[in-house]
């Protein structure tokens, strides 16, 4: 467990399921066994990182209120889901507003930033720091700590060459913000060394990894190609991504020494012992929380 000026990181963790807020994403706030996580992630002060924004508004392929759009986000056997939302949210303001109100309602909330790359570095990085004020003044000392999302499968960006625009943007962010917890979220698609530099610029974490792009998972010619091809395939989580994210995951303590939180593919509490057994500092999980919330109880109640 990690201390910062009287906040923490605890040892189980949920990563953007529960929304750009950090206290529920509505449908699911409609089913019994998921309101009653909310109540335990509350009680027991589990660390919530939020699902990823952006400093404005962006539409994304899934837009919760249009049925059309739900088709974005499919189950997959094995406790699976297949995803390609597409960063759709309401920019930084309004998810520190939610974050603010998650805080007060005893959340403990960490925002997950995702620097858009594909617009620029320089315009990424502006945007990034821009987002960051935002958060602090909307949450003033409870703003300590920031998880950086330099991965996702459903963006444009190409994530294999944007390893010098993820250095230069956490060196820009340890700059400025010398005294905050900085986690970066890592891909499979990153090699090691994007991790052993990100430790060597100061950043206090690793998250790794994100949902998987399917075609590693599912690779071609023996097996279709995703039903989502169309928005560049889409990215994997739960019980099928597993395997894959547990080899990387034990390749990557290897290579680095800090702080390291180890997730994707967790359906059970022998998947986060497994990840503990790596030598995690902590573990996280989301898919679990949105197929299966009784047990995702009984992970962080652990």
């Amino acid at each position: 467990m990690v201390s910062s000026d009287n906040h923490k990181i605890s040892p189980i963790v949920i990563s953007t399921a529960l929304g750009l807020g950090g206290r529920g994403i509505f449908p699911y706030t409609l089913w019994p066994a998921y309101r009653r996580l909310l109540r335990s992630v509350r009680e027991t002060g589990t660390t919530v990182l939020t699902k990823s924004s952006t400093r404005f508004k962006r539409k994304g392929n899934l837009i919760p209120w249009n049925p059309l759009t739900w088709k974005y986000i499919r189950r997959l056997p094995g406790m699976g889901m297949l995803n390609a939302y597409g960063l759709t949210n309401e920019g930084a303001a309004r998810a520190g507003a939610e974050i603010r109100l998650a805080v007060d309602a005893g959340f403990r909330v960490i925002p997950n930033f995702y620097p858009e790359f594909a617009k620029g570095t320089d315009r990424a990085i502006r945007e990034t720091l821009e987002a960051l004020e935002i958060f602090q003044f909307l949450l003033g000392q409870r703003f300590w700590s920031v998880e950086l999302n330099f991965s996702c499968p459903n963006s444009a960006e190409e994530i294999r060459e944007n390893v010098a625009q993820g250095l230069k943007c956490s060196r820009e962010v340890r700059g400025k913000y010398p005294g905050l917890f900085i986690i970066a979220k890592v891909s499979i698609c990153h090699p090691y060394e994007f991790a052993q530099e990100l430790e060597e610029l100061g950043i206090n974490a690793i998250h790794a990894i994100n949902t998987i792009p399917y075609e590693i998972i599912y690779p071609p010619p023996h097996n279709p190609r995703s039903p989502l091809w169309q928005v560049n395939g889409g990215g994997v989580s739960g019980g099928p991504a597993f395997n894959a994210a547990y080899k990387y995951n034990r390749e990557l303590r290897q290579k680095v020494k800090l702080f390291l939180i180890m997730g994707c593919g967790v359906t059970s509490r022998e998947d986060v012992k497994k990840y503990f057994d790596l030598g995690a500092d902590a573990v996280s999980f989301c898919t679990l929380a949105l197929r299966d919330p009784l047990e995702a109880e009984k992970v962080i109640l652990l």
